[in-house]
């Protein structure tokens, strides 16, 4: 896959994490309606530590993730905020998160330009679909986001905020 497309890629979904991030507040990140198990600021943090998770890890370079350590306890694979109190665990901000996933990007170009091709430690196993190089790792990392970023999209339609879409967009205009 073409480097600069991939990467083109990566910018251009995050502006809209970013957008959406910016049309949210303190109090609307935490809600979580019935029949949720997760919360804006939830899936926002879950997009930046398994970008980390998933590129590092693949390449066993995980020493070299930029992201604070309780990241996993608090946005990891099968967690929960309603698990964070019992668990002592305090979330960042929103401002915490955003300087996170906005320096991301950047990040992720100046480390991984030129080694694309790699191929992973172990290929990474999707049930029947099997990634081996970071590219491939890169492309499921950007269709993860937008998953996520479907559900943000999902919680501020049951919180009754339609627009979030119209925001975003404007944002990234």
């Amino acid at each position: 896959m073409n480097e600069n497309v991939l990467f083109q890629q990566m910018e251009f979904i995050r502006l809209r994490t970013l957008a959406f991030l910016d049309a949210t507040t303190e109090e609307q990140a935490d809600e979580m309606p019935d029949g949720f198990r997760n919360s804006i600021r939830w899936n926002l943090g879950h997009i930046l530590l398994t970008h980390e998770n998933l590129l590092y890890s693949f390449l066993g370079e995980q020493e070299k993730k930029k992201i604070p350590e309780d990241f996993g306890n608090l946005f990891g694979f099968h967690t929960s905020p309603l698990t964070w109190k019992e668990n002592n665990l305090t979330p960042p901000s929103l401002l915490v998160l955003r300087n996170l996933l906005e320096d991301q990007p950047e990040r992720f170009k100046a480390v991984f330009s030129g080694r694309l091709d790699e191929q992973g430690e172990k290929p990474f196993n999707l049930g029947s679909v099997t990634l081996t190089s970071l590219a491939d790792v890169f492309a499921f990392a950007n269709w993860h986001e937008g998953l996520h970023q479907g559900n943000i999209t999902t919680i501020k339609r049951v919180q009754g905020i339609e627009n979030l879409f119209e925001k975003a967009e404007e944002k990234i205009n």
